[in-house]
């Protein structure tokens, strides 16, 4: 358990406690610890009333903001909280109803202590298999419901005009085949984008380029990324429609991965050695549903490989997405969203 959960027990769950007593705490809200955290629970938002916001600080209301949604910068008390994350410490008074679901696909690194996830009365994964390996390790609010995130791509929201607009947006080229390179935070430990952040141009003369690196990546990485002429840096929280422009995705272990597989994308990954972070599961399945390199300099032949045979990994992505999502149907948003209602009878209401 972090300290900050000891530090704000007594303090939050008095002040919770007395405007319980005079019947204050009547919301149930969304805390969003930036703009990502709301575009995620926006396939579960859309079947339910509106949730007022939280927002974790002044930076992530400015975010909101951006995208035109107004918030309340924590502390707050809420009746019940929502959050796409495990950050059920920020709220420790135990009466309080609190939900957390995925922010990234399926756990591609170890759960967090379980205690953490326990103070949750629900946590929302991707798969059944996810909620077994979560119960192992002692997780006891599991359940399973796949990843809203991914219902545009597969309930009619997101059309080929959508996805037109976005490519020239990009601008990319029709004559030329598409990669997305991704990478998990560069010292996790187990990130590859030292392979290529700096040598991108090699590639533009023959592929468009479309690039999504973890928002701690180092500055100035991302910046030599966005300015290499030709590269386009994906700066927005939706990254799916850009995973869906793309011909083959590169990575290394990013949950990205997870969604690149979902949405049936050839994929290329450069090995990396394990570390704390490493998932000996979640690395057999990369190894297992894409085309593994160790240098940049294999990087051209497998691309080649990958654009010419795009099935030969189709059996093994369809094994993965079955361990990491169950199924994909473009209602994982609404078996969240029954759940909720379940926990907070309010939110079967027309007004929250």
């Amino acid at each position: 358990m972090v300290l900050s959960y000891y530090l704000l027990k007594l303090p939050y769950t008095v002040i919770w406690e007395v405007r319980e007593l005079f019947n204050l705490n009547k919301d149930v809200m969304l805390y969003c610890a930036n703009a990502l955290d709301y575009q995620i629970f926006a396939s579960v938002q859309k079947h339910l009333p509106p949730l007022k916001i939280i927002a974790k600080d002044k930076k992530a209301q400015q975010e909101l903001a951006a995208i035109g949604v107004s918030s309340k910068v924590y502390p707050v008390f809420p009746k019940g909280v929502i959050m796409c994350r495990q950050a059920g410490y920020k709220f420790p008074a135990s009466r309080m109803k609190k939900v957390g679901m995925r922010h990234g696909a399926y756990t591609f690194k170890p759960f967090a202590n379980s205690k953490g996830y326990n103070l949750l009365d629900h946590f929302y994964m991707t798969s059944s298999r996810e909620v077994e390996r979560a119960q192992a390790v002692g997780i006891t609010c599991a359940k399973a419901v796949g990843f809203p995130k991914l219902d545009p791509m597969f309930d009619g929201s997101v059309d080929t005009e959508q996805l037109a607009a976005l490519a020239k947006g990009a601008g990319l080229d029709d004559s030329k085949a598409t990669l997305l390179f991704t990478a998990t935070w560069n010292d996790s430990g187990v990130s590859a984008i030292s392979h290529w952040y700096d040598k991108l141009d090699s590639l533009t003369a023959d592929y468009n380029i479309l690039v999504t690196v973890h928002p701690w990546t180092k500055d100035e990485i991302k910046q030599k990324i966005k300015n290499t002429k030709q590269v386009f840096f994906i700066d927005t929280a939706d990254i799916v429609p850009y995973i869906q422009l793309a011909d083959v995705c590169i990575g290394d272990t990013s949950s990205v991965l997870a969604e690149c597989c979902a949405l049936e994308k050839d994929m290329v990954t450069f090995t990396v050695d394990d570390g704390k972070r490493t998932v000996q599961e979640v690395k057999q399945l990369i190894k297992e549903f894409s085309i593994q390199i160790d240098q940049f300099d294999q990087l051209a032949g497998a691309i080649k490989q990958a654009l010419t045979k795009p099935q030969h990994l189709a059996q093994a992505r369809t094994k993965a997405n079955k361990i990491m999502f169950d199924q994909l149907d473009g209602k994982a948003g609404l078996r969240a969203a029954n759940y909720l209602k379940e926990l907070f009878p309010q939110l079967n209401q027309t007004n929250n």
